[in-house]
């Protein structure tokens, strides 16, 4: 009776926010878009319930991408022990760190051997290696500011700097051997900004960037598609389409899309470098748009799996309570709501019959 309440109470907190910040996508349209999603994931796996898609996912998680994720440490919670995790049904909490990469999982699921219809070029490693090594020039006072998405030439410069990414290569050292980053000295080391992503020195690091490389690689036709596009003028409905129309699965598409819009938002310089979050329509009132976006997307895996009320309450404490960034946190609930309803929708595929 007591988790019961504590539960309740929790999704209490979920429900309200003490400001009022503007949320552009209303209940009516989240309910849309959830048929949307469930009716397209079960025509794509008509016998896999949410269930079995979740312990596949999971299972991606434990065994192909926990190895490697410590060489991009992230505080996520606490991990659990296997034994742990098949008796709670979870990797960890309020998360596990390779929960960070569950897109990740999303896309594996779906596409093992990350095959494309196309053969495209690493045009999206291309983009974030050129976007770091810019905003490391401007800190260093060796380029004046700047702001890529303004510049018309950029599609010409992510594609001369192709030959820096390939064979899933990402250079992060000088001519002369000295690692590229922001100069001076710092209290603490992790506040330098680095054209490296992650911890260089670390044992799985090499591993790590192959990894994701290759996954940048897979990313690379939506990334170019929303490159094309006008400013604020994709809608989440839209994305999602397009993203099933190149991936041809929609737990795949639903993987490709958080992870083009974290490294847009968390692998470059939101200020200088985010580019292709600004072709998205808002989604809540603010001016953190590349976060806004990851935060939506990357959060609704986790509602679809069933996280909602743990990585809520991580969201909770730190949006909410620790940064005071409403905008984030509304994010956030809405996104792990439509996630909620989505996996109703997939228990119950008569709620969308009429949609």
């Amino acid at each position: 009776m007591k988790n019961q309440i504590t539960i309740s109470t929790f999704a209490l907190l979920m429900s309200f926010s003490a400001s009022a910040v503007s949320v552009y996508f209303d209940k009516d349209r989240s309910d849309d878009f959830a048929c949307t999603i469930a009716k397209s994931i079960k025509k794509a796996y008509p016998d896999k319930s949410r269930r079995k898609l979740k312990k596949g996912i999971f299972k991606i998680l434990r065994e192909e991408i926990n190895p490697w994720v410590d060489a991009y440490p992230i505080p996520a919670g606490i991990s659990f022990p296997k034994y742990l995790e098949r008796i709670t049904g979870l990797p960890g909490f309020p998360m596990d760190r390779s929960e960070y990469y569950l897109q990740n999982a999303f896309i594996l699921y779906g596409n093992p051997k990350l095959e494309l219809k196309e053969p495209t070029k690493n045009y999206f490693a291309s983009f974030i290696h050129l976007a770091r090594k810019r905003h490391v020039d401007y800190l260093n006072k060796e380029a004046p500011r700047f702001k890529l998405r303004n510049e018309p030439d950029l599609l010409q410069q992510i594609e001369e700097n192709l030959p820096n990414v390939e064979n899933n290569a990402y250079p992060i050292h000088d001519e002369d051997g000295n690692p590229i980053q922001q100069k001076g000295e710092f209290k603490k080391e992790k506040h330098r900004y680095k054209l490296a992503i992650g911890e260089a020195d670390h044992k799985k690091y090499n591993e790590f960037v192959e990894v994701s490389q290759k996954h940048n690689h897979f990313s690379s036709p939506l990334f170019m598609w929303l490159l094309q596009q006008e400013d604020f003028s994709i809608t989440p409905e839209r994305l999602f389409e397009k993203a099933v129309e190149i991936y041809e699965d929609p737990i795949v598409a639903l993987g490709v899309i958080p992870w083009v819009f974290s490294g847009d938002a968390l692998t470059v310089h939101r200020g200088t470098s985010s580019v292709v979050s600004y072709k998205m329509e808002r989604i809540v009132e603010g001016g953190d748009i590349p976060g806004y976006q990851y935060h939506f997307w990357g959060y609704l895996t986790q509602g679809i799996i069933g996280g909602r009320l743990r990585v809520g309450l991580l969201a909770y404490i730190y949006e909410k309570l620790y940064q005071k960034d409403i905008a984030d946190w509304k994010t956030d609930v809405l996104s792990l709501k439509l996630g909620k309803q989505i996996r109703k929708n997939l228990r119950k595929p008569k709620n969308c019959e009429q949609k």
